[in-house]
This record gives C-alpha cells, structure tokens and sequence, in this order.
C-alpha cells in the first residue's frame, strides 16, 4: 500500500512539473516552466524539442503583456530563463552587447535591473527574469544556474511557414488557371470539329443537289460528251469529299486522345505538386 501511494504521489508530481500555456493580453501564447528547473542550456533544448524557443523580447509593448501575465500567474517575481545570451563573451564590460539566441539578433531593447548587466566573477552569460525585481525586470546570471523558462512560437518557423503557404496558394491558384484554361482549349477544339463536320455534310448535300440538277439537264439534253463531262464533274468531288472525309476521321478520332492525353498529363503535374506540398511538414 505505501509503495501505491508513493506511485500516486510520483505521477502528481510529474503532472505538476508539466509545462503550461497561457495567454497573454496581446495575443500571443506562452509555454511557463516554473516547477521544474534546468540550466539555461536545458531550458533551450526543452523549448525546441517542442517545437518552440525561449522567449525573446523585442519591443516594449510585448515586454509589458508578457509582465503582466507573469504578475498574475505568480504575484511576484520569479526567476524563468529567456532568450538572451552575450554570446558567451568572456570579456569583463558590464557593456557587452546581448542578443537572442533563436533570431541571433541583437537586442534592441532591454529591461534590465537597476545595476545589470554587472557580469558578476566574470561568468553571467545568460539572461533572467530576476526573482528579486518587483516587475520582472532581467538580471545576467550564471548559465549552469537552475530555473524554470518562458518558451514561444518558433519566429522563424512562423515566418517562413506563412511564407510556403502563400507560395502554395499561389502554385494552386496557377494550377486552377491552368486547368481552366486546358478545359476551355479542349472545348473550343471540339467544338471546331463539329462544326467541321457540319460543314462538310452540308457541302455534300449541295454538291449532291448540284449533280442532280446537272445529271437532269443532261439527261434532256442528251449527247456522249456531256455525258462524258457529268462524269468528270462528278468524279472531282466525290474524290475531294473522300479526302475531306478521311481527314475529318481522322480529327475527330485524334480529338479525344489528345484531350484525354493533356487530361491526364494535366493530372500527373497537379498530383505530383500536390504531392510534393503535402510532404512538407510545418
């Protein structure tokens, strides 16, 4: 029985030492350790294995939603890792510059403590929320250091992740375009088939009707080379709609593999886009 509770006691600590979300009043969302405590090297790495990085603050009015998230998750100040490093500088200046380890930027904005960055011993590297400031100010402090962290959205990911999703829209919308287009070719191709064939059998039906029409003349008028001559006449044009004929054949017989071909080849592009999209994992 004691060694049940002791397994109840161990999976509440470890639900307990679950990192939470919260979000803050700007909109952006935050991933808070505060139980569990690591070195700031640790603390990184706890951040990307999830997919995210230790916070970096650029700007004021950030800084200021962040601050009052803390302020009402945990009433006073506590120390949670951040971003920022000096690039493991061994230089003494308290005035080396700072920047962010996600972006590798520098920092443009800062809300340091009264008195830091002091680089105390020579060995304050990394960047705190400082458990002694009533606002969270920041603090320089020993990387191998042991606290909780502040985690969010991979910025660079973000980026680029909105980037490929409006070169997708923009492939797709192409695609569309295409696709349209190809109906429309195919339609118009088609449709000038029909029509030739209209044309062809009206043509055949005048030249019938003529013939008659001369054949009856002849027939009145009698004599072997008028007779002779219908049959000249007649000969041309049966010749020529033999050949039109075999050409319309073969057009309209042609007609659909070419438009089934484009079709299919139209397919296999759009498959094989797709397909190459739909591998990228954001």
């Amino acid at each position: 029985m004691k060694s049940y509770y002791l397994l109840v006691l161990l999976f509440i600590g470890v639900a307990i030492a679950e990192p939470q979300w919260y979000n803050s009043s700007d909109g952006r969302q935050y991933l808070i350790e505060s139980a569990a405590k690591y070195n700031w090297f640790r603390a990184n790495h706890e951040c990307s294995r999830r997919n995210l990085q230790l916070v970096e603050i650029q700007s004021e009015s950030k800084n200021q939603a962040l601050v009052k998230l803390l302020k009402s998750i945990f009433g006073t100040s506590t120390s949670l890792w951040l971003g920022g490093n000096d690039q493991f500088n061994s230089e003494i200046s308290t005035n080396r510059p700072f920047y962010w380890s996600a972006s590798g930027k520098g920092m443009t904005y800062s809300y340091w403590y009264p008195g830091e960055p002091n680089n105390e011993r020579n060995q304050e590297n990394c960047v705190q929320t400082f458990a002694y400031s009533p606002d969270f100010q920041w603090n320089d402090v020993t990387c191998t250091n042991q606290y909780g962290f502040i985690c969010e959205d991979q910025h660079a990911h973000n980026k680029y992740y909105s980037t490929l999703r409006e070169k997708r829209q923009h492939v797709m919308k192409a695609i569309k375009k295409f696709s349209e287009s190809m109906q429309h070719e195919k339609e118009k191709v088609l449709e000038m088939v029909h029509r030739t064939r209209n044309l062809i059998a009206k043509n055949n039906k005048e030249v019938e009707e003529f013939l008659a029409a001369l054949e009856n003349k002849s027939s009145h008028n009698g004599g072997s080379e008028e007779a002779e001559n219908k049959h000249e006449m007649k000969k041309v044009p049966t010749e020529t709609n033999e050949h039109i004929n075999e050409l319309y054949e073969k057009l309209e017989n042609s007609t659909p593999k070419i438009a089934n071909r484009i079709s299919q080849e139209q397919f296999e592009v759009e498959r094989k886009i797709e397909d190459i999209l739909g591998n990228i994992h954001f």
